[in-house]
């Protein structure tokens, strides 16, 4: 194999599998969440005096705890995906959109139905 063609080449076995196990945890203030790769919650416990507080105040602390947690376990994708991704979000190219065109190549445009 080329060296070129490593970079096309499917990632090992078990990236899938490596990535639908991440989990990340964080907690305070008497409640401790846990998320998902994709930021979901998949356990949330409460310290039995977190519960006085008031909703509005449980949810926000809830909100704030798993924002964290969903940024930790998105840093734990990336540690495992490596070089298959880009250093900086958005530098990847995407073959399913066209280039963006340049403000020099701008045409103006007219869809007409005809019957």
């Amino acid at each position: 194999m080329e060296p070129a063609d490593d970079a096309f080449a499917a990632p090992e076995p078990g990236y899938g599998a490596r990535l639908a196990a991440i989990r990340a945890a964080a907690a305070a203030d008497g409640v401790a969440v846990v998320v998902d790769l994709h930021g979901a919650l998949v356990d949330l416990r409460f310290d039995r005096w977190a519960l006085n507080r008031s909703p509005g105040e449980l949810a926000g602390v809830i909100r704030r705890l798993a924002a964290e947690a969903g940024a930790d376990a998105l840093r734990q994708g990336r540690e495992l995906l490596g070089d298959l991704l880009p250093d900086e979000p958005g530098t990847a190219a995407r073959p399913d959109r066209p280039p963006e065109p340049d403000d020099d190549s701008l045409v103006p445009a007219t869809w007409a139905t005809w019957s």
